[in-house]
């Protein structure tokens, strides 16, 4: 995968032309001011001094040579990505500058089982739509790049560093037909330069603020959708304590990347009756147990089924492996990402002229979790207690075979049908930066 990282990004690079920019574009001496800085934050602060034997050294030299001989910023962009992923880590990620326009691809793609991507939603006032991209088609490859599970949130993360105008799609339909076609991206411009304070404001301004999840019941049974962990550890409690009339609690953790350490102590503290020990967090200055204070008799008490799919990652793959160690509860769905790490951003900013500063920074995994059991998920991921797989009809026909699986566990019938009506997809509203 290390070497086959440069040729994904810049292949992703030229699949198709963008616009011309008409913003300030970074030089080559900036692009490497910021490879320097990036190489120092990783050399200093990842939680093995070693880099699992990797030269850094080296690839860094490397990624160098191949900003001096870019063509363009995202080309150079891409370089210092590429360096950076190849420490093939999934919390250490280059976090480039903000750009001054937003993107809307339309379309979703997800990996289901061990080998295939499957599209699993399309927006209808898109070019993918109109192209006729559907639910169900399998992804053969994006710019010529076959997708494999292994390969496909590389391609994604490329994508983002470097938005793109469209992309070249080899899709194969469930009924085994095979065709190309290219779907282009919706461009939404913005400013000519993005400070942070623009970002600071359209995240106060646009950013949900409160519960985001959602909810249903039936006969005693809470089915509840949980977008992240990205939730201020103090209000945990209110959430859970939602629970407590309910026999059962469905919990889906589906598409759920991660997100606060403090939040995922709180829910652990909210379903499990004892304290808890997560396992050993091993950094560079040693290892220490991860232990969660239990909320004791105010916890839930009752069943407990977990939902999980190959997006699911970060904290919310440790509650789901915790809650399989501690026999809490059933954990079904999809093998989860593997994507768990103890990461810390690091920022920095580039000079632009007099007043402006284009801001930057590296994710760095500081720290590296072994479970209770001794076992690491770290490209593992979960495996659920019972492996449940939407089929490519079922992705069509917007059948939901997982919570209607869950919800069979849980002594309660809904279709696969009526399922797929619970927790509908939620678009985002707003694409960031979409600032005047």
């Amino acid at each position: 995968m290390k070497t086959a990282l440069g040729f994904i990004f810049v292949t992703l690079l030229i699949g198709l032309a963008w616009p011309t920019d008409k913003y300030r574009v970074l030089k080559s001496e900036e692009m490497l001011q910021m490879l320097d800085a990036i190489h120092e934050d990783i050399k200093q602060h990842y939680y093995d001094p070693s880099i699992h034997g990797f030269d850094l050294n080296g690839r860094f030299a490397k990624a160098r040579n191949e900003i001096l001989g870019s063509r363009s910023e995202g080309e150079g962009l891409l370089d210092i990505a590429a360096a950076v992923e190849s420490v093939d880590d999934s919390h250490t990620h280059f976090r480039p500058p903000t750009r001054p326009y937003g993107v809307d691809y339309g379309w979703i793609m997800e990996p289901i089982g061990e080998s295939s991507c499957f599209v699993i939603a399309v927006r209808p006032d898109t070019d993918a739509f109109a192209k006729g991209l559907k639910p169900g088609d399998k992804v053969l490859s994006i710019n010529g790049i076959a997708l494999t599970r292994q390969n496909v949130r590389f391609i994604e993360y490329a994508y983002h560093v470097v938005p793109q105008s469209g992309f070249h799609l080899s899709v194969q339909s469930p009924a085994g037909v095979p065709r190309n076609l290219v779907a282009m991206a919706t461009v939404i411009p913005g400013q000519s330069i993005i400070r942070h304070s623009d970002v600071m404001m359209w995240l106060r301004t646009h950013y949900q603020q409160g519960d985001r999840s959602q909810y249903y019941h039936q006969e005693g049974v809470l089915f509840w959708k949980l977008p992240d962990f990205l939730i201020e550890p103090g209000e945990v409690d209110d959430l859970v304590n939602k629970t407590h009339s309910f026999k059962t609690v469905v919990l889906d953790l589906r598409a759920n990347r991660g997100g606060f350490e403090g939040a995922l102590e709180k829910f652990i503290g909210g379903f499990f009756d004892h304290d808890t020990e997560i396992g050993d967090v091993k950094a560079r200055d040693g290892s220490k147990p991860w232990i969660v204070h239990s909320r004791k008799q105010k916890a839930f008490s009752g069943n407990l089924i977990v939902l999980v799919d190959s997006s699911t990652g970060s904290a919310a793959e440790i509650f789901s492996r915790v809650v399989q160690i501690e026999k809490r509860g059933i954990v079904v769905g999809d093998r989860t990402m593997g994507a768990v790490m103890q990461g810390k951003m690091f920022m920095h900013a580039v000079q632009l002229d007099r007043t402006n500063l284009a801001q930057y920074g590296v994710e760095v995994s500081t720290a590296e979790l072994i479970m209770r059991d001794g076992k690491i998920l770290e490209k593992v991921g979960v495996m659920p207690d019972g492996r449940t797989l939407p089929t490519p009809d079922d992705l069509v026909l917007g059948r939901d075979p997982v919570l209607a699986r869950a919800a069979e566990l849980a002594g309660v019938r809904i279709s696969a049908d009526e399922a797929s009506k619970i927790f509908p997809l939620r678009w985002p509203k707003e694409r960031m930066p979409e600032i005047d």
